[in-house]
């Protein structure tokens, strides 16, 4: 880990962004957690991330904050909340929101867990083994500060959360459910889509829509990979346009090899051209061919053809 793992970003008005590193080649600026006191003075984790990381997420929130009031789930993927039962032992005031639909998993992860291993093999042996959630579980906020909006497609439990911070206008949250950013070393925007070989892209890109009337207009757009954005509304855009490019492209290349696919996409993607870090890179090429899984795994139970809009 980097001598920076575990140092809070601060990206001003109370809202920080901690990285957490894993012990895997170019698993850094890749999962992180959000923290930041709500409207009401709750003390709001979101996503805590895997179990082998909660010590580090615990070191950087007790130089923050003297306790956790509520935790934040966009979803229950190992990378998200695999260690928000660890979590919350070490904060037992906390109260867990998530999508109703993964309650049972939080509170009897072995099914989730081994169905990660089958997907992930080493990967999620690195993130670590999750244990039993015994924190008070919500479906919504009793105080109605957060709105929370499905958006299924990356997963059938994923939400999307919307609140207001003590500080400044409001967050959204917006998990996966438009793609994943990240540093650059030229300043370009890096965007690609988070979809797991089980993917509903028809799912996926009317979340996006929906998420894209619901908006406002003045909140900042929280990822959970990684960093936030000042232009929700373009960068919805810019994640529908992909995902419809991606299933335009890889439709044509259904009897090519994922990584072929990768290549391919890694030269005519113009959200693709920004300059990475080498281990990002190679972290990046990783996934990117569980992405393209997961687009020829739709593309071929839909019969190969675009997910309609709604």
């Amino acid at each position: 880990m980097t001598a920076a793992a575990g140092s809070p970003h601060d990206f001003g008005e109370g809202l920080f962004l901690i990285d957490l590193p894993q012990r895997m080649p170019g698993f850094r600026r890749f999962i992180a957690s959000w923290f930041f006191v709500d409207a009401l003075g709750r003390r709001v984790v979101v996503d805590p991330g895997p179990a082998n990381t909660i010590p580090l997420l615990n070191g950087a929130l007790e130089r923050l904050t003297e306790d956790v009031d509520l935790v934040l789930l966009t979803h229950i993927h190992l990378d998200h909340a695999g260690g928000v039962g660890a979590f919350c032992r070490r904060w037992p005031r906390a109260a867990v929101l998530a999508h109703p639909r993964a309650f049972s998993h939080l509170r009897r992860p072995e099914r989730l867990w081994s169905a990660s291993v089958r997907t992930l093999g080493n990967v999620a042996l690195a993130y670590g083994e999750p244990e039993p959630l015994t924190a008070p579980l919500l479906s919504e906020d009793p105080d109605g500060l957060i709105e929370v909006f499905p958006t299924p497609g990356h997963a059938p439990h994923h939400v999307a959360l919307r609140t207001r911070p003590r500080e400044g206008g409001p967050l959204l949250f917006i998990g996966e459910a438009a793609g994943l950013t990240l540093p650059s070393l030229d300043g370009a925007l890096w965007l690609r889509p988070t979809t797991p070989p089980r993917f509903d892209a028809a799912a996926a890109l009317s979340s996006l829509d929906h998420a894209a009337v619901a908006l406002r207009g003045d909140e900042r757009l929280c990822y959970a990979h990684w960093g936030l954005s000042e232009d929700p509304a373009g960068r919805l855009s810019l994640a529908r346009e992909q995902t419809e490019r991606w299933l335009e492209l890889i439709g044509t290349m259904l009897d090519r090899r994922p990584e072929e696919v990768v290549e391919c996409l890694l030269r005519r993607d113009p959200l693709l051209q920004a300059r990475l870090d080498e281990d990002l890179m190679v972290r990046e090429r990783h996934f990117m061919a569980n992405s393209v899984q997961g687009f020829m795994g739709f593309l071929n139970e839909a019969g190969r053809g675009p997910a309609p809009r709604p």
